[in-house]
Formats: structure tokens, sequence, C-alpha cells
């Protein structure tokens, strides 16, 4: 009996790459105070929130390197170098003699994770079917927030007993074995091949996986320039749009991710508890992402989007009232549905807007604006901290970008553009061979 097509092979590689990713990301919150208490390095709250925000800048750049490149040199090359660039700053974290060392793996583990998030929502976008296309993507993108609950459950034990450098040589070790995964097993996206001309692989990969590719479009030489697509066929206030949803949810994100477990600690609460908090804060977002999800594929992605965002605000505006310990561990789970969540969310409206021919390019110029948000969050945190301002204030100043966020998912256009061309390439591409593996 002949098995039924499936594209789980493919969800499943983009999900075990989103873990190590997720992980790599996330548990820095985790390490937090313990830098603060480092003594050789001497660090202070704001010298440990511009740590974190070099993570942003890396994932800025990063993004933008993916709108450059996934779409011309395929999402398979693109999703391998990703995970080897951030699994290799792991381990330059994990050695750093200095803060400026560390500093730079930081940056580097942004810079890989930022190719990554882009290209592989374009993936997961392009092996799944229209009727469940916010479930597929959750179902990847859902790793982000399983390699957050990792880093949460390990530095339970990890941090007091080993120190926050054995955070780090986590993240490394499994990518070692991930890797060679990734390169035998991760086929190249039909809809990316249809795009670029190139028909016959493209067929057969589609056939392997249950898919029909879209639809190859106008291959003449006035095709439309990838970025200039996204400001044309009257996308440009839905491009704006997204890109300030994604700048505000990426600073709440980051921002709440880095600082949690320090306001938790400095409103009362134990290190295991206020790091138990980050454990609850990424099992949200791995809630928000599936239960989100299915309701997008349901009553549709942008009212689930904007409902998103207000979780994010209320669960953070309840929890600065100081309610009981309960409470508390069941508004930081609302406030991961509603940032993580929210973001996994947004990644599969952004995609679905643009056609396959610029679809990493609209996904990754969003994710490299929103890195500015990235970059803020985990200062803006700080900068607070600094100044003395108490915890109910700090929680209420990363509600407010929340709730901006509400309002501009609420705003974007509900029409679906027209596929854009894009520049032919021949089916007898010597690359081909290496496509539908």
């Amino acid at each position: 009996m002949t098995a039924r097509p499936t594209t789980a092979p493919v969800i499943s590689l983009c999900l075990l790459a989103l873990v190590l990713e997720g992980y790599d990301l996330l548990m820095y919150g985790t390490v937090v105070p313990s830098l603060l208490a480092y003594a050789p390095w001497q660090l202070d709250a704001t010298d440990v929130g511009m740590l974190g925000s070099l993570t942003g800048v890396g994932m800025l750049v990063g993004a933008l390197v993916a709108a450059g490149v996934a779409d011309r040199w395929g999402r398979r090359r693109t999703l391998l170098a990703a995970v080897l660039v951030f699994s290799a700053a792991m381990g330059v974290c994990a050695l750093a003699p200095t803060p400026a060392v560390f500093g730079v793996g930081r940056m580097a583990v942004g810079v890989g994770a930022g190719v990554l998030m882009p290209t592989a929502a374009s993936t997961l976008i392009e092996f799944s079917h229209s009727r469940t296309r916010a479930r597929s993507v959750a179902m990847g993108f859902v790793g982000t927030s399983i390699g957050g609950i990792l880093a949460g459950v390990l530095s339970l034990w990890l941090v007091p007993t080993f120190g926050f450098r054995a955070m780090f040589v986590a993240g490394l070790v499994p990518a070692l074995l991930f890797l060679p995964l990734m390169l035998r097993y991760l086929p190249e996206s039909p809809a990316y091949l249809t795009a670029r001309g190139r028909t016959t692989p493209a067929t057969a990969i589609a056939a392997r996986y249950g898919l029909e590719p879209e639809p190859a479009t106008s291959t003449g030489p006035h095709s439309e320039h990838r970025l200039r697509a996204l400001f044309g066929s009257e996308r440009t206030t839905a491009t704006l749009l997204f890109w300030g949803m994604t700048l505000v949810c990426l600073l709440v994100l980051f921002g709440v991710a880095t600082w949690l477990p320090a306001l938790m600690k400095s409103a009362g609460y134990p290190l295991g508890a206020a790091l138990s908090f980050l454990l609850t804060l990424n099992v949200g977002g791995a809630v928000g992402a599936l239960g989100g999800a299915a309701l997008a594929d349901r009553y549709g992605i942008k009212p689930v989007t904007a409902l998103g965002f207000l979780c994010a605000a209320v669960s953070l505006i309840l929890i600065a009232t100081g309610p009981p310990i309960a409470v508390v561990y069941l508004l930081v789970l609302l406030a991961g549905v509603g940032t993580t969540g929210t973001q996994i969310l947004l990644n599969t409206f952004i995609g679905g807007h643009y056609p396959a021919a610029c679809r990493t390019t609209g996904i990754g110029m969003a994710l490299g604006v929103g890195r500015i948000g990235a970059i803020i969050g985990p200062t803006y945190g700080g900068f607070f901290v600094a100044v003395g301002a108490g915890t109910t204030w700090q929680l209420l100043a990363f509600a407010a970008p929340a709730v901006v966020g509400a309002a501009l998912a609420a705003l974007v256009p509900l029409r679906r553009d027209d596929v854009n061309p894009t520049p032919a390439v021949s089916a007898t591409d010597p690359t081909d061979r290496e496509a539908v593996r």
C-alpha cells in the first residue's frame, strides 16, 4: 500500500530548527540574574540590557540578509546556513573571556536567528495547504516556544549547578546532531522553484509531498523587483502596518523575556520561582501559537492577531496589580500567548499576503524593521530598572506598545494581492538535483 504524501517531514525539520533557535534566543533571560552577579565582569543592569539588545541588532541584520538571499538562493541552503551560524555563536558565548566577546557571540546568534525565521516561515507556508496554513506554520514555529521552555527547565538545574556558561553549551551540542539531518532530508520549496521557472523539480517535490505548486507567472524581462513588489499593487499600507506590528510585538516579546525573571526576583520571588515564570511565559507562547492558529484558520487571521496583542496588554496590566501567586502564573501564561504566540501568527499573516516570488523578502523586511523593537526591548526594560521605576511601572511600560499593536492589526486591509512575476531560471539548472533531495 502506497503511503499518503505528507508534509510532516518538512514541518518536523523546521520545528527542530526553530527549537534550537528559540532556545538560543530566549535562554538569555535565564542568565540575566547570573550575569548581574558575575563578579569578574562587573556588569550593571544597563550593561546586561545592552548585551541583550545586541541579539536584536544581529536579528535585524539577519532578517535583511534573508530578504536579500532566500528568494534568490532558495529556502534549503539559507536554512542550513542560518542554523550553522547561530549554533557556532553559542559556542563563542560559552567560551567568551570578556563581555565584548560575549556580545559578539550574542550578536551572531541574532544574525543566524534573523535569517532563519523568515526563511522558515516561507518554507512552512509553501509546504502547507491554504485551508490549514496557519496551523502548519504554528506547528513549526511552536518550536521557538519549545526552545524557550527547554531553556527554562534546563536553567533550573544548569545555572545553579554549573553557572551561566553551561546554558550556552547546552544550545550548541544538539545542533551538531541536527545539521546532518537537515542536509540529508530537507527539500527545496516547490513554490520557490516554480517562481524561478524550475518547473521539473518543483513538480517532483510537490508530488512527493502532496502539494500543488503555485502557478508560474510571467517570466519576461519586465518582472517586478522583489523589494519594490512590497509596495506595488496597493500593498503599501499593509506593508507599513506589518512593519509597525512586528516592531511593537518584538519590543514587548524581547523586553519581557529578558527582564521577567529579574522583575519577579525584585518583586520578592526567589530565583527559582523567577526562572519558572520565564518557563510559564514560553508555555504560553506554545499555547498561543497552536490555539491562535486554529482560531485563525476558522475565523480569519486578522481579528485573532489583534486579539493576541490585547491579550498581552491586559495580562501585563493585571500582573502589575500584584495578584496572588497562582493568578500571576496564569497571567504570565497569557502574556506568552500574546507575545510569542502573536508573533507566530504575524509570520503567517505577513507571508500569506505576499506571493512566493517575494514572500521571504516580505517576511524578512517586516522582521528586519521589527528587530528595531527587539533591539529596543531589553534596553527599554533596562532603562526602567536603572532609574528605579517600580515593577508596576515596568510592566505597564511593556503593556502600552501591545495596545498599539492591536490597533495596527485592525487597520490591515483584508484583500490578498495577485502573484507578481519573477524572472525565470532554466529547469535544467544544475542545482535542480540538490533541490529534490
